[in-house]
């Protein structure tokens, strides 16, 4: 099968990750997959399609723009583009990641055009747009991540028998790969042998509720416990929301900022986490920054929002805990008291990423929603 898989945004960020891993792993079954992706600034680097090619797909150029949002006109002319496109090379069917993809591949492939399967990425939780509902209901197949979006598609219209829902995806077997001795972490940021280590990969940003962290460390620090706290991660907001509250109330000496990290030394930087915070879903819901670290061994600490609660399994891979300081405080002290705990938590994070999120596995699912929507 020959697949036009497309990114409707340039930036590596959002679901562009989770549905890279699923089409290398598509491809991976023996399928032809061709990627395209939005097309970048010229003062930036073309990420996503960078991203496409270290997983080895192959790139096309469809001549259409793929912005992240739409624009009547741009739309129009992308249409056109993706249809001659289609003309030519024949692809047996069409993904789209994004919403403003799906609407275009839906417009390009007409009545008689390939099949549109969309990955859907929404949480099940969140608003539908009127717009993205109907195209949803218009596509012949929809890949969900989860139970509470699988069951708001169907209140929408969507046919359940085009409906496959399935973890989401992940190369857990490379991000197990780059991880390397955890040890080096800790000598490389002065962290004591005793410490707890707490991590959080997040943008430093406004609504990520870092506020709530601080308060917990403080709490902890006024505790005693040994730990210490490493945030990987950057943002424009990093000084106020991250820096100056750590400088402010003392926290320097149990707080690292790492910075944004990539490959060997990111992986290597979260298995030496015992635990690892998530208290925000970012732009992607799946929360694929916690997806890694549960495949590395590591346990969380989440919020109830989003689709954490069915990513995070309260008692058997993590804490689940409510908003706010002291939930989060109580939850980090009862693991760093515990550090045994942690780690029979962190067994079930491993194991639960290994079975729910391999990327193959999720490949072998996306190919049988496939299989109907062929025939349909």
């Amino acid at each position: 099968m020959k697949l036009l898989w497309t990114l409707s945004n340039w930036k590596r960020t959002g679901p562009v990750e989770p549905s890279l891993d699923l089409a290398a792993a598509f491809e991976a079954l023996g399928h032809d997959v061709r990627v395209a992706c939005g097309v970048s600034p010229a003062d930036h680097d073309d990420e996503s399609a960078d991203a496409a090619r270290a997983r080895g797909l192959t790139v096309v150029d469809t001549g259409a723009q793929l912005h992240k949002h739409s624009a009547p006109w741009r739309d129009l002319r992308d249409a056109r583009r993706l249809r001659a496109w289609i003309r030519e090379h024949e692809p047996d069917g069409l993904v789209a990641t994004h919403r403003s993809g799906h609407r275009l591949l839906l417009r390009a492939a007409g009545r008689r055009g390939p099949p549109v399967v969309r990955l859907w990425f929404g949480d099940g939780r969140s608003d539908v747009d009127p717009r993205d509902a109907k195209a949803l209901r218009a596509s012949a197949g929809v890949l969900v991540f989860g139970a509470a979006a699988q069951k708001q598609l169907q209140e929408l219209g969507v046919p359940p028998a085009r409906i496959r829902r399935t973890g989401p995806p992940l190369g857990v077997e490379e991000i197990q790969g780059r991880a390397w001795d955890p040890a080096t972490v800790r000598a490389r940021h002065g962290i004591a042998k005793d410490a707890f280590v707490f991590g959080i990969v997040a943008r430093l940003q406004t609504h990520r509720r870092f506020e709530d962290l601080w308060g917990a460390v403080a709490r902890l620090r006024i505790d005693r416990v040994p730990f210490h706290v490493i945030v990987v991660g950057r943002g424009t907001n990093e000084q106020t929301v991250g820096r100056d509250p750590v400088r402010e109330l003392g926290l320097d000496d149990h707080v690292t900022f790492a910075g944004y990290l990539r490959g060997e030394e990111y992986a290597t930087t979260i298995a030496a986490f015992d635990a690892q915070l998530f208290l925000v879903p970012g732009s992607d819901p799946t929360c694929r920054a916690l997806r890694e670290g549960m495949a590395l061994g590591v346990p969380s600490i989440a919020a109830r929002r989003g689709m954490l609660p069915e990513i995070v399994e309260d008692g058997a891979s993590g804490i689940l805990v409510s908003a706010g300081v002291e939930p989060l405080a109580d939850a980090m002290g009862r693991l760093a008291a515990a550090p045994q705990a942690a780690r029979t938590l962190g067994e079930g994070a491993r194991e639960r990423a290994e079975r729910l999120f391999s990327a193959p596995r999720v490949a072998k699912v996306f190919a049988s929603l496939w299989r109907e929507a062929s025939v349909s």
